[in-house]
């Protein structure tokens, strides 16, 4: 490449990009990135003292993202940081890169609200909580949308994770969300713990734009306790119920790997909550593997183990949820994980003679049956005139 910036590069020049450096925008206690994928992140584009300063406008924030991209190919010293070997950058015409929107692409992250950390639990795997880095807000983050909303480059159909922290404790929780849909910015994932339960947010679930994840990580109250570092299962479990009764298509229940809940009493516990709660996903996840750590062979194992046991009982629902992480830690435990569940199924092959089927109940009461007798009577004036009709 004979370009030393961006303003030299032609439309059909061959460079290296990435949908999150171009549309992503993710609010950190730090400041703000292009995109936070696990173990890796992108560098700080605009800085919390920056952002409080008054002074972070459009401009600016395109303009960092451009430097970056210039980073990655090279045409500066930036120190790209996470971004060097992840593998969701790709080749590409310079012609067909866009920094001047954000959103418009359904892909993990590509908004990713974590402008907080402050939380009601003390799970052992949170990096922080490791690092006792547990705050507050530290900026509006709904002002950082409307820069890209007064320019018309705020698109429609992203994916938005919201997680931190823990959401349900803010107290724009509700106004956060209704901003989402006004805005028809996409389908929004919200993790939560459930502890805490949102009348609103139980309404909203019912409209399909919004998914729950919640981490159970077992089915024992003894070890919720021990990996989330509080005593909430109970309450846990009943706001889970009042959610999965909206309605709602999108409840999504998730296990992280540790070395406190890899064994067959926590996961045999979980398969039997899964069967009662009838989640629409299922995600599996490693403890994630920051700094030097690697992801341990046996969390692998039982990785596959859970995912095989998840499709025996209860059909396709088993997701991968580091599937889009771009670290070769990651890239390396999606390949290994694949061929432990291959080998598991070729051993023992999955029958749907094995997966529990939705019961229905049958009407059991003098009330129920009442209703049901004489929401029959009333039909029949309508059937007799059908009838008729087909005669004459």
């Amino acid at each position: 490449m004979t370009a030393k910036s961006i303003k030299d590069l032609k439309p059909n020049d061959k460079v290296i990009s990435c949908k999150w450096v171009e549309r992503g925008l993710c609010e950190q206690i730090w400041g703000l990135t292009c995109c936070v994928h696990g173990t890796l992140t992108s560098p700080t584009l605009v800085t919390v003292d920056e952002i409080k300063s008054g002074k972070v406008d459009y401009d600016l924030i395109v303009k960092r993202k451009q430097e970056l991209f210039e980073g990655i190919n090279g045409l500066n010293d930036m120190d790209i940081g996470g971004c060097k070997g992840c593998a969701n950058l790709y080749e590409t015409e310079f012609g067909k890169v866009d920094f001047d929107s954000i959103g418009g692409l359904a892909l993990p992250c590509i908004f990713d609200i974590q402008h907080y950390t402050a939380c009601n639990e003390r799970c052992t795997y949170c990096c922080y909580v490791k690092r006792n880095q547990l705050v507050p807000p530290q900026y509006d983050i709904l002002k950082i949308f409307d820069l890209f909303k007064e320019k018309g480059k705020l698109l429609k159909g992203a994916h938005i994770d919201f997680s931190g922290g823990e959401p349900s404790i803010l107290k724009d929780f509700d106004k956060i969300l209704t901003y989402f849909m006004d805005n028809e910015m996409g389908d929004v994932a919200v993790y939560s713990n459930a502890s805490i339960y949102s009348q609103t947010f139980c309404d909203l679930l019912k409209g399909g734009n919004i998914s729950l994840t919640t981490s159970l990580d077992t089915g024992l109250k003894s070890t919720y306790k021990k990996v989330r570092g509080a005593d909430l299962f109970e309450q846990v479990i009943e706001n889970l119920i009042k959610y999965r009764n909206s309605g709602t298509d999108k409840l999504f229940l998730k296990y992280v790997i540790t070395e406190d809940n890899r064994t067959d009493d926590d996961m045999w516990s979980f398969i039997f909550a899964m069967l009662a709660f009838r989640p629409n996903l299922v995600m599996i996840s490693p403890d994630f593997p920051y700094g030097d750590l690697e992801i341990p062979e046996e969390t692998v194992k039982f990785a596959a183990k859970l995912w095989y046991n998840i499709e025996k009982y209860l059909g396709n629902v088993a997701h991968d949820f580091t599937w889009a992480m771009g670290d070769p830690k990651f890239v390396k435990y999606h390949k290994d994980l694949a061929e432990e569940i291959r080998l598991l199924k070729e051993k023992n092959p999955i029958c749907e003679c094995t997966r529990l089927k939705p019961y229905v109940y049958p009407v059991c009461c003098p009330q129920q049956t009442k209703a049901t007798l004489a929401q029959k009577l009333k039909r029949i004036p309508a059937i007799i005139s059908l009838k008729l009709s087909e005669w004459f």
